[in-house]
């Protein structure tokens, strides 16, 4: 009864991606709340069952991947304090973090209902949801029409697109099977039906295609198996020794685009940089590159049409955003704040994965990493909750269920002793 109840809240909360209602002038998703009755459900399942070495791992494992979007919820409070921002822009900034928390714990509930083997219903739900918007677009189109616009999205690789793909371009979907597909290929031997879930989720993933997802899920898989490969100790410092990397580029890159990068690329090289130079221009007076930049407060790009440089007084959610999550969190909390979330999301995480789940939890969650880092650059994926969910469920579901017996059994011991020295 819990697995059927779970399976339709989760299908129809991956659904209504598109479903908006307002609150104070904000809009917000219908998706949330289905996901608020996924918490019940687990909470009430808590209530009855109380996994209590399945709830304490989880606890751990949900603070430690909230801690990207709770350290921009501070740097953000502090602006809005000091700026005396009113009501909506606080509630646009807090309408932007709260999905992003409420994503983690959507996947620590669907861990604690069903194990480790929650990845399975999450996956399953949302490869439902995929397989339902599919089929509404084969009953507008045709499926021939289907297949052949299909056929031409893969040869041509995505240059040319025709309006039934169109439909079923749903960004946040399409990247969300990004850190399953990481996992499958990272733990075939553990996968039960590796080969069915492969394909499912590859053609899912093909049907919206998005081409940076594709060298962003390979470049993960490859490095992370070479980590697989090494002693443990030297995993995880190569680990951090290439996070460290990573938060230069990152930052380089901000600073490069600054100094007018996408501007070289299309009038030297002659690149198509697909109308990022006038973007970035008219992100330009917006922030600079130097300790003392403080940071607009998360949200704030939603007030400004970076397409034309149009100014609005209330948060626009249907403009067009900035096409790089860097340069969005840096104008978000400035460069002190910026440097910390680097930090806390990627050798804060890397650490721990690798301390306290093992090398599969440390190498898998790390090929999440860079996956979503090449994201990052070109995308604005860093406010999908589906791909959250994704991102947080399929590291926290590592080893999940041997590491909760391990916590119990340690608790259990702990409180033995206790009470014995009360008896004594």
């Amino acid at each position: 009864m819990i697995s059927f109840i779970y399976i339709v809240l989760s299908t129809a909360m991956f659904f209504l991606q598109d479903t908006y209602f307002k609150i104070g002038g904000v809009d917000f998703s219908l998706k949330n709340p289905c996901a608020l009755a996924i918490l019940l459900l687990a909470l009430l399942n808590f209530i009855a069952t109380v996994r209590l070495g399945r709830f304490m791992v989880l606890a751990r494992h949900a603070v430690v991947q909230m801690l990207p979007y709770l350290i921009p919820l501070f740097f953000s409070s502090v602006i809005w304090l000091t700026s005396a921002a009113d009501a909506i822009t606080i509630a646009n900034g807090l309408g932007m973090i709260v999905p992003q928390l409420l994503s983690v714990c959507v996947a620590a509930a669907t861990l604690y209902l069903f194990g480790e083997k929650g990845i399975w219903y999450c996956l399953g739900s949302m490869c439902a949801a995929n397989f339902l918007l599919i089929a509404s677009v084969i009953a507008e189109g045709g499926f021939s029409a289907f297949m052949e616009e299909f056929r031409t999205l893969l040869v041509t690789f995505t240059a040319e697109s025709g309006p039934l793909m169109m439909m079923l371009e749903v960004n946040d979907l399409t990247f969300a099977f990004g850190p399953f597909l990481i996992y499958l290929l990272l733990n075939r031997k553990k996968t039960p039906h590796f080969f069915f879930w492969l394909i499912v989720v590859t053609f899912l993933f093909m049907a919206g295609l998005k081409r940076i997802a594709i060298p962003a899920v390979l470049l993960g898989v490859f490095v992370a198996f070479l980590l697989q490969k090494m002693p443990q100790k030297a995993a995880r410092q190569t680990a951090l020794c290439l996070s460290v990397g990573m938060m230069l580029v990152s930052f380089l890159y901000i600073a490069g685009i600054r100094m007018g990068l996408f501007e070289y690329l299309e009038a030297k090289l002659g690149i198509n940089t697909m109308g990022r130079v006038n973007m970035f221009e008219n992100l330009a007076p917006y922030y600079d590159v130097n300790f003392t930049f403080m940071g607009r407060g998360t949200g704030f790009e939603r007030y400004v049409d970076w397409a034309s440089g149009t100014i609005f007084q209330n948060p626009q959610r249907t403009i067009m955003q900035i096409h790089n999550d860097f340069m969005r969190m840096y104008l978000n909390i400035g460069f002190v704040g910026y440097w910390v979330w680097l930090i806390g999301y990627l050798v804060v995480r890397i650490r721990y994965w690798f301390l306290r789940a093992g090398q599969m939890a440390g190498c898998t969650f790390f090929a999440i990493c860079i996956y979503c880092f090449v994201l990052y650059a070109t995308d604005n994926t860093i406010y999908y909750p589906y791909t959250m969910i994704a991102c947080a469920l399929v590291p926290m579901s590592c080893n999940l269920d041997a590491l909760a017996e391990a916590e119990l059994d340690k608790r259990t011991v702990h409180w033995g002793k206790q009470r014995n020295g009360e008896s004594q």
